[in-house]
């Protein structure tokens, strides 16, 4: 395959069949070479039904359902797991993402880079609960990781296969893509893309989903710069604090043989014992940081999610077990 369409999916029934037209029309150039993904994330209304009578109808289309709402990270992580294409394309399924902008990410793909987002310079969402919180939670970003993208939060964006192979999502990760493919070393383009207004179906979005990326910024900013050396932050933390304990305690030193002030009954020495506490707390809290960044990466990571199927991928071929019988040597 070419290109892989992953589209993840939530209560979008409405949009389904014509967005499944217009990429057919969008990927004709690659005919026979593309596949599309859609990921069901729990969808409740009649979604489901729509994409299994589809995915009989299209060869190029497959299906990959979750037993349960779990979000768009983790419906992004599995389109990544699945897909087989040289080049991913991410969208989401309610048509703001237009199709048609498809074939010239591609040719910037071409052209070498390895990573390209899409920039919804000209939204057409509400201002006041969508365009605006988005901005300001994209300047923020820019700010504390100091990526040069200015739409985190577009789903449009084209990668080369053996980058997304290396992402791993979780929360509301997918959001700072963009962030992780920079820290990777891949070459980035950023292109303007087409916003349509909605027509059909219900915005997921709510200013309580700003938050949660301001929270997940934290971790992003703490994995960009401390991710194999925790210790360097806490540990940091940790002497910076053992130190101002032991200047707080030469203070009240001082207090006692030049002043005459009595120990038990000076609050500045329980501020230099609480410092000490606190620097030692830290340091360890580096060491512990130090073990689980070794399980991390020494060990298999699990998937925050639950296919219960998948529909239009290719079975395993069967074992042929009489010939496995005749190869196997013989006990004696």
């Amino acid at each position: 395959m070419e290109i892989s369409v992953l589209i993840p999916v939530y209560n979008e029934a409405e949009n389904i069949i014509p967005l499944v037209d217009e990429l057919e029309q969008a990927l004709e150039p690659w005919a026979g070479k593309f596949e599309v993904i859609f990921v069901d994330d729990g969808s409740s209304d009649a979604g489901p039904s729509i994409l299994k009578q589809l995915v009989l109808q299209k060869s190029w289309m497959k299906v990959i359902s979750f037993r349960r709402n779990t979000g768009q990270t983790a419906a992004f992580d599995a389109g990544f797991r699945s897909a087989t294409g040289k080049v991913i394309v991410t969208m989401d399924s309610d048509l703001q993402n237009d199709p048609a902008d498809i074939p010239k990410m591609m040719e910037l793909m071409n052209s070498g880079y390895d990573f390209v987002s899409g920039w919804r310079k000209n939204r057409k969402d509400g201002f006041f609960l969508r365009t605006f919180p988005s901005r300001i939670a994209n300047w923020i970003i820019r700010k504390a990781t100091g990526t040069g993208l200015h739409d985190l939060g577009c789903s449009l964006k084209a990668y080369r296969r053996e980058l997304s192979d290396e992402l791993r999502l979780y929360g509301e990760m997918h959001r700072f893509i963009g962030v992780f493919m920079e820290n990777l070393g891949a070459k980035v383009a950023e292109i303007e893309v087409h916003h349509r207004p909605r027509i059909a179906g219900e915005s997921k979005y709510n200013l309580v989903r700003t938050f949660k990326v301001l929270i997940d910024l934290v971790t992003v900013w703490f994995m960009q710069g401390y991710r194999t050396k925790p210790s360097y932050l806490f540990g940091g933390v940790g002497f910076t604090l053992i130190g101002s304990s032991a200047l707080v305690a030469l203070f009240v030193l001082w207090q006692k043989f030049y002043l005459g002030a009595w120990v038990h009954r000076n609050p500045v020495f329980i501020i230099a014992v609480m410092l000490l506490i606190l620097g030692v707390q830290f340091v360890v809290f580096g060491l512990l940081g130090e073990i689980l960044i070794r399980i991390y990466f020494e060990t298999s990571r699990s998937r925050p999610y639950l296919i219960s199927q998948k529909l239009g991928f290719s079975l395993p071929e069967p074992v042929n077990r009489s010939s496995r019988q005749e190869n196997q040597p013989c006990a004696e």
